[in-house]
């Protein structure tokens, strides 16, 4: 009873923080995909049910070590110190030390074992400072103009850069921060990320997995660009910019899935072929 009476306080605690993130604060630094990020960490965590059950019924109340109360007060440090100075890049940190700190505290160090992915994966829900923000997108604009300005001038197009400006024809197409890819990339590596986590096979393949993530999102970004560029070529600005903001999303999630299902292909059939021979 007074461990559901501790996890009521906590949510209570936390409640004004996920209120701001959810009104505001994700909308502002292009970090829209948090929004499913806390129902899929509760999901994944009802997932385990019956091991979370199974480890209540088995040890019952965890250990009071000093270790795992450490690690909570450091979170509670934390969240205070990002109150305090209205600094919300801090305070939503402060949930991964707090969550295994009281998860290990009340329960035992099993039990942060079981439930470690779903607490880690709250890492993703956490905005980015500004000016992080800025330092991960700006070469990630840099680097896809430089690489649709090489293949479409390869490819015999009129095409021409100046910074982050390209120029296809009598039309200029600059590349904001949603030109970066960077919302689809941690759009697209969040899902997978789970996608991975639950399905069946070794650890070497869910890592392999996990590695192309974000190169198969690169390559989705550089072919959405290059086919704005040609929309844009051939048929104006206007229908450019709607294609971008209406149907471009749709290519980058294409490429990441279709390309990640051809590596677990491969991945299955040579464990086949290994099991096999």
């Amino acid at each position: 009873m007074i461990n559901y009476l501790v996890w009521i306080l906590a949510a209570v605690m936390y409640a004004p923080l996920f209120s701001s993130l959810y009104s505001m604060r994700w909308d502002t630094v292009d970090y829209t995909h948090a929004y499913f990020i806390l129902p899929i960490s509760l999901w994944l965590t009802w997932r385990k049910r019956r091991d979370i059950k199974n480890i209540i019924q088995q040890e019952g109340p965890g250990k009071r070590n000093l270790f795992s109360f450490s690690i909570l007060f450091l979170g509670l440090l934390m969240f205070i110190f990002g109150w305090r100075q209205n600094y919300i890049f801090i305070q939503a940190l402060s949930l991964i030390p707090f969550l295994f700190g009281l998860t290990g505290y009340l329960y035992g160090i099993n039990m942060v074992k079981t439930l470690s992915f779903p607490i880690l994966y709250l890492l993703l829900l956490v905005p980015p400072p500004f000016g992080i923000l800025d330092s991960i997108t700006l070469p990630m604009r840099h680097g896809i103009s430089v690489a649709t300005e090489a293949i479409l001038r390869l490819l015999g197009y009129p095409i021409s850069r100046e910074g982050l400006l390209l120029t296809i024809g009598y039309n200029d197409i600059f590349m904001g921060q949603p030109c970066s890819g960077f919302r689809s990339l941690i759009t697209m590596f969040s899902l997978v990320l789970v996608y991975v986590y639950i399905s069946k096979g070794t650890l070497a393949k869910k890592l392999i997995l996990t590695s192309f993530i974000v190169p198969m999102a690169l390559l989705g970004n550089l072919v959405r660009v290059i086919t704005l560029c040609l929309i844009t070529f051939y048929f104006g600005e206007e229908v450019g910019q709607g294609f971008f903001h209406n149907f471009s999303g749709i290519v980058i999630f294409i490429i990441t899935l279709l390309g990640l299902m051809g590596v677990e292909a491969i991945l299955d059939r040579k464990s086949k072929s290994t099991v096999n021979s």
